[in-house]
């Protein structure tokens, strides 16, 4: 008995001690602990704990639940299999060790096939290569062959979907490889959900909440009132900038009554902020476009000739995703949350409003459109056709031969329904308009929307009649998704711009867009889906003629 309340008073030393009960660290609030494993311990007295030090340099004795479950790369294994050493994360319930994961990639020799893992965000795509920014800010390139396998939430994709801004899981085969056999991308909930600014009024470190009044979220190019009184939760760990400095959580009391500037995001489908910066000086908006960067003393200049700075706190977003700010390129077309005034004046935010159908190195994905000339069992041939280029139609006047096979995708716009390769190879959709049949009948050949990768047909859609190639380019995020009784499905585009060749530029709208998609193609991950299936938040790349979309591109 005497022994038992000894080691009760040592074990509340170490769960009680002042140092554990700091709110940033106490692994008892958060939840969770994460480090490396010191030991095992299994006696009769106090049954099984794990001693672990934090990557702060804490350590602590935890009691280990009876049925307290036990990984290494994600793969069940005995207690008995974990080793002193091993970086380890553990779920804490109780009081006690729910369970406890950790990674083989310490010992090194050999590793069974897949399980060295690297985490981290992509920064950059090349066309054989990734790479990768870790949590520490390190930045490695790692090897993408053909071969490697894409997984997005749980579903294998094409590599030319990857993003920059994704954050991904890395699987090796071996331990000293660079090659990547497997990536696994974290699914929407990267995508940038919405942008706030208000007043900091208080921080609940406990519950990771911040409420913020006179709350205003960035929509349709202009700041609107959003709910009032708002509370936030906030990642573990959010960066908060203040003049391009991280601040330290403690310390964000002392900003309250400021303005604070938001990014959010939906994280197990809860918004949470994901990267916040406090305002310093004075507020401006910039819409222009980027005329030169100087990385040397960190400042860009707009076509207007202003001129701003960048810092560690600056935020980036492109394609719906946060970026590094060395994403920004000269000629990108911009709008800028700037703080302060004259030259001292920095960027806070830099939105970056370019789309295209290709967004990385490794897309080959083109857009025709034109009379089909001729079709045969695994190949067409288009006659006077169109290729979109850069947001605008170059037309040729020769012809122009694609491939198709079983993977491909038809789509029948006058019925709005599926076909085959082979009810395409069999139909009307070709004629020849000398022969009596075509002339009794009226026959013509059929019009196509085409989407390939390279010269492989990956989706297409035939109507009968030629009625406009789209003459407006336009990106947004799906606000609605409609079936009008009228005229069909509609979906309604906010934070919608138009590609004007005049201008040479991307062209921000400051109202939502309703547009009709009841004959159009529309493609997702390279195939084709039906305007139902359109969900609220995804970015479209849309060819229309004013009110009715041609091509819709699910980005």
């Amino acid at each position: 008995m005497l022994r038992k309340i000894i080691w009760g008073a040592i074990l509340a030393v170490f769960l009680y001690c002042p140092a554990a009960l700091a709110a940033e660290a106490s692994p008892f609030v958060q939840g969770y602990i994460e480090g490396y494993l010191i030991k095992i311990n299994v006696t009769e007295e106090t049954g099984r704990t794990a001693e672990i030090e934090t990557y702060e340099g804490q350590r602590f004795v935890l009691t280990i639940h009876p049925q307290a479950r036990f990984l290494i790369d994600d793969r069940p294994v005995n207690l008995s299999n974990l080793y002193s050493g091993m970086e380890v994360y553990g779920t804490i319930q109780g009081r006690q060790l729910q369970t406890l994961e950790a990674y083989s990639t310490a010992q090194l020799g050999f590793i069974n096939p897949g399980s060295k893992v690297r985490k981290g965000v992509i920064s950059q795509i090349n066309s054989e290569s990734l790479e990768i920014r870790s949590q520490d800010g390190s930045r490695v390139n790692y090897s993408l062959l053909p071969g490697t396998i894409i997984l997005r939430q749980g579903k294998a994709v094409s590599a030319v979907t990857l993003y920059t801004g994704d954050r991904v899981k890395l699987f090796f085969d071996d331990i000293h490889t660079d090659v990547i056999s497997r990536v696994e991308v974290q699914g929407d909930s990267i995508q940038v959900k919405d942008i706030y600014r208000g007043q900091m009024t208080s921080v609940d470190a406990y519950a990771n909440r911040l409420t913020v009044d006179n709350l205003e979220r960035f929509y349709n190019g202009r700041w609107q009132d959003a709910p009032q009184n708002y509370s936030l939760t906030y990642t573990q760990g959010l960066p908060l900038y203040y003049g391009g400095q991280l601040v330290p959580e403690r310390n964000w009391p002392y900003f309250r009554g400021k303005t604070i500037y938001m990014i959010s995001k939906n994280l197990l489908g809860r918004e949470t902020v994901d990267r916040a910066i406090i305002k310093g000086q004075y507020e401006s908006g910039y819409t222009d476009k980027i005329d030169s960067i100087n990385w040397f003393s960190e400042s860009l200049e707009l076509k207007s000739h202003r001129n701003l700075r960048l810092n560690e706190g600056t935020i980036v977003i492109k394609n719906g995703r946060l970026q590094d700010r060395y994403v920004i390129n000269p000629g990108d077309d911009v709008y800028i949350v700037a703080d302060g005034s004259g030259n001292s004046a920095t960027a806070n935010i830099v939105y970056i409003l370019n789309e295209d159908i290709n967004h990385s190195a490794l897309g080959q994905h083109f857009l025709y459109c034109g009379t089909i000339d001729q079709i045969f069992e695994d190949r067409i041939w288009l006659d006077r056709y169109h290729i979109l280029n850069q947001h605008e139609w170059e037309r040729y006047t020769t012809d122009k031969e694609l491939y198709y096979d079983l993977d491909s995708d038809f789509y029948n716009l006058e019925t709005q329904s599926f076909i085959s390769g082979e009810e395409l190879y069999a139909g009307d959709y070709v004629v020849d308009e000398n022969e009596d049949r075509a002339r009794d009948l009226d026959l013509e050949d059929w019009y196509a929307w085409i989407y390939t990768d390279g010269d492989r047909i990956a989706a297409m859609a035939v109507q009968k009649e030629y009625e406009g190639r789209g003459e407006r380019i336009t990106a947004g995020r799906v606000a609605g998704v409609n079936n009008d009784s009228l005229v069909g499905w509609t979906i309604t585009v906010g934070d919608s711009r138009d590609w004007s060749s005049r201008r040479e530029a991307w062209v921000p709208k400051n109202s939502d867009l309703r547009i009709n998609v009841a004959k159009a193609m529309i493609i997702r991950n390279g195939e084709i889906i039906t305007a139902d299936q359109l969900k609220p938040g995804e970015r479209l790349y849309i060819v229309r003629s004013d009110f009715r979309a041609h091509v819709v591109i699910v980005q």
